[in-house]
């Protein structure tokens, strides 16, 4: 009965392969997404640093800008080395006019005296060298950028001030200072560019929100908002007082984004940018696609390339089973035609090419000795050992015929001694010598049975003709049964 295989060599083969190949591109794609995707995220993390900081430097110039409006009007009083009060009101109109965008411009004397431009009158009652601004510049010797506070002139108002002192003769005599209304402030940081979906924010020196795009977090004469309280994840960097940082969580609206947060250039406050992740994972999300597309491409076609390779060079072990089974059926003629290349399958081809050889040799030993046994020569040269279990089958063969070679000069012996014998019972009548050649003639007989005797034989089949007529092979038959 024919065997019936489930699979092949070659599909065994080629479903390894195509496992192992895919194995290997997945966990290649795996390593390489990851990598791919840190690498990714470190640069859109780099970027956003340096949005931040541009973003950061922008604000600097909008800070540096009111800053640069006292330092100038602070510059002129020192050129003209004495403050006098209607060129001082006369300077802060002129600057006044020229920019719009300053709630208050004004200047606070050493005496406690107060101008202002475009007419404003200072709150009564109320002394401006106590005033955070004044006493900060007074303290530092320098021009400061004050966190928001509440105005006296407009209690309404929640004001930033720039501020700068008034030096002559080395002595400080004054202090010129600008107001920024922190609603503009906010809008000019959302005017700022961010990308879709992400928003600025402004910290004062306190870590206070000045400007948000929540108008919740944004300061007011009733409340002012800290950072910490509703952005939790940027503690660990406003603590750290670090020049820029990073980290993420969800902002007031849920949605999962990446703080940045850098310090301005000129002053104690910081810039930060919430970077909504959808954004940066988009860019993570189109790399792994395409990494996927490659990866299941080139897994395609290197499997497509590898069955085509396995079923080329598997396909000379079909030419096997063809020739065994011709073998079998004891065709030891087959040509083997497996494999022209010097390979493992030419060299099994050239293997059982000897094997073959060496077997129909064997055969036609063995063949040519039993026929001239048949035909009763015994004198047939010996059959060549074989090599390793077959060499058994070789001895077997040759002692064989050693044994009849034996029995039968045995026989040929006792033939002739049988003719001896019976010449011998010719010549005499006498009875103890005719009784003494039948003694040898049976010590002939039993040495002829022991040669014989390790011999299994089948019994004899009587046939008719073997007798002399029908009533004596009836007779003998019914004896032996």
């Amino acid at each position: 009965m024919e065997k019936e295989y489930r699979t092949t060599v070659r599909a065994r083969v080629t479903k390894h392969v195509v496992i192992s190949l895919l194995i290997s591109i997945i966990l290649v794609s795996i390593v390489n997404m990851t990598y791919m995707t840190r690498r990714i995220i470190k640069g859109q993390n780099r970027e956003l640093t340096i949005a931040t900081e541009l973003c950061g430097s922008q604000v600097d110039a909008w800070v540096n800008q009111i800053r640069g409006v006292t330092i100038d009007i602070a510059d002129t009083l020192e050129a003209d080395g004495e403050l006098e009060k209607d060129e001082i009101i006369a300077l802060l109109d002129e600057f006044g006019e020229s920019h719009q965008n300053l709630v208050f411009l004004y200047v606070a004397t050493e005496e406690g005296d107060m101008y202002m431009a475009r007419g404003v009158t200072y709150a009564s009652g109320v002394d401006p060298r106590e005033r955070t601004w004044y006493k900060t510049v007074k303290e530092t010797g320098a021009s400061s950028i004050i966190d928001p506070y509440i105005s006296a002139t407009r209690p309404d108002l929640m004001l930033a001030t720039a501020a700068s002192p008034i030096y002559l003769d080395g002595k400080l005599v004054g202090v010129v200072g600008a107001d920024a209304d922190v609603s503009t402030i906010n809008e000019y940081v959302s005017s700022l560019d961010f990308e879709n979906g992400s928003y600025g924010f402004l910290i004062d020196s306190e870590d206070r929100i000045v400007a948000h795009k929540n108008p919740d977090y944004q300061p007011n004469i009733d409340k002012v908002t800290s950072a910490a309280d509703v952005i939790p994840e940027i503690k660990e960097i406003l603590d750290s007082k670090a020049e820029h940082g990073l980290s993420s969580g969800k902002d007031y609206n849920g949605d999962k984004v990446t703080y940045s947060v850098s310090k301005l250039e000129n002053c104690d406050w910081r810039i930060g940018v919430a970077y909504s992740q959808k954004l940066l994972y988009k860019t993570v999300d189109r790399g792994i696609r395409i990494s996927l597309f490659i990866a299941i491409f080139c897994a395609f076609l290197i499997a497509g390339e590898m069955t085509l390779a396995i079923t080329r060079i598997l396909k000379p072990i079909e030419k096997i089973n063809p020739a065994l089974d011709r073998i079998l059926a004891g065709d030891f003629s087959t040509n083997l035609n497996i494999s022209n290349k010097e390979d493992e399958l030419g060299e099994l081809q050239d293997k059982l090419y000897e094997i073959i050889k060496q077997l129909s040799t064997m055969i036609s030993q063995q063949k040519s000795m039993i026929l001239e046994m048949e035909k009763g020569n015994l004198t047939v040269d010996d059959i060549p050992e074989f090599p390793g279990d077959l060499k058994e089958t070789s001895i077997a063969l040759n002692s064989i015929k050693e044994t009849f070679n034996d029995i039968i000069s045995d026989i040929q012996f006792s033939a002739i001694n049988l003719q001896s014998f019976a010449m011998g019972i010719n010549e005499t009548s006498d009875i103890e010598e005719m009784r003494a050649v039948f003694e040898e003639l049976s010590a002939e007989a039993n040495i002829l049975m022991e040669k014989t005797n390790r011999f299994k034989t089948v019994p004899p089949t009587y046939k008719a003709e073997d007798f002399e007529n029908e009533e004596q092979f009836v007779a003998d038959y019914s004896e032996d049964e």
